[in-house]
């Protein structure tokens, strides 16, 4: 069970980069882009056959679970950097962007010392044990303790965003985020109880009854932060290409009645006549679409002809696409 919910989670991660990935080659939401890369890499490599494959492939000594570790730092650094950009009307700051920078390679160094000088690393079994031991303990508590900085950073300034926020879309989204940032405190307060009581009492029962919250709380936080991060991508994303269907639908009908009537005035076209099939798979039918509605008004103004009841509806409907702040105004 916990393999096929890390599955989904795995799935839907890759699913909200791959739709990021056009966006981020035009320049926008890169920083976006990176953070679901990165949980997207996290998240593959959590699960035991995936964790197992890959670890034998590098040499089986378990470094596999310092690059998770590593890359989970990573992660949270990311969706601080994200949040603190979107929520201030300024956007990160240069210091606030060197300060999350210094501390993610600064704890990721001291990892990698921990993690290379200590020989609790070289067992089977490290993907799922607390060891009774400190340096263990250490290790392991700079990556919560991160998680629990940033998951509180993250938190807050999701909440003090959400008042700002006038979107209801938007506000959900963050709503998502706060939410998960809240398993990953949660997640990560019990983590580090269960490793302190495991050194500290051999025979410490919290891990027993710890043990749902601790696997409810990593399954869910990172489902959580995947909605809240890519909700808002993804409508938006399916919004643009629904308008852009409209658009190429439009300038389809809407080119017949363009060639009749600019056919006795092509002093006032800009456009060429193409092939209407050609014309359809344009770059840019909206700045297309818009040029020859105004067109067929300013030929329909100076030239009064008759047009049919549907195409008259015909350029209501553009109107309404090409102007969506004047609908219900006619011009035509």
């Amino acid at each position: 069970m916990v393999v096929i919910v890390q599955v989904i989670v795995c799935s839907l991660l890759w699913i909200a980069t791959l739709v990021c990935l056009p966006s981020a080659f035009r320049g926008r939401r890169r920083l976006l882009f990176w953070l679901l890369a990165t949980f997207a890499v996290l998240m593959t490599l959590q699960p035991d056959p995936v964790y197992a494959v890959i670890d034998s492939a590098i040499g089986g000594v378990n470094v596999t679970y310092f690059v998770l570790h590593a890359v989970a730092i990573v992660a949270v650094a990311l969706v601080n950097s994200l949040v603190q950009a979107a929520a201030s009307p300024d956007g990160i700051t240069r210091r606030q962007a060197k300060v999350t920078g210094s501390v993610t390679v600064a704890v990721i160094v001291v990892q990698a010392v921990l993690f290379f000088g200590a020989d609790w690393r070289i067992t089977d079994d490290i993907h799922h044990s607390f060891f009774d031991r400190w340096d263990y303990t250490i290790y392991a508590s700079t990556t919560w303790v991160v998680f629990a900085y940033f998951s509180v950073s993250v938190a807050l300034a999701c909440l003090a965003d959400m008042r700002r926020q006038r979107r209801t879309l938007t506000r959900v989204s963050l709503g998502f985020v706060a939410l998960g940032c809240l398993g990953v405190l949660i997640w990560a307060l019990v983590s580090i109880t269960n490793a302190t009581m495991t050194v500290m009492h051999h025979d410490s029962d919290f891990t027993n009854w710890s043990r749902p919250l601790y696997f409810t709380t990593l399954l869910l936080s990172p489902l959580c932060m995947v909605v809240g991060l890519g909700l808002t991508a993804a409508v938006d994303g399916t919004l643009t290409v629904q308008r852009r269907v409209r658009d190429r639908v439009l300038l389809w009908r809407l080119s017949p009645l363009w060639e009749r009537l600019l056919a006795s005035s092509p002093e006032l076209s800009m456009d060429a006549s193409v092939p209407r099939i050609r014309l359809v798979l344009s770059r840019d039918p909206a700045a297309r679409l818009y040029r020859r509605y105004v067109e067929i008004r300013d030929s329909l103004l100076l030239y009064p002809q008759h047009i049919s009841r549907s195409e008259q509806v015909l350029l209501t409907a553009t109107e309404r696409q090409t102007h969506p702040e004047m609908a219900g105004e006619h011009t035509v």
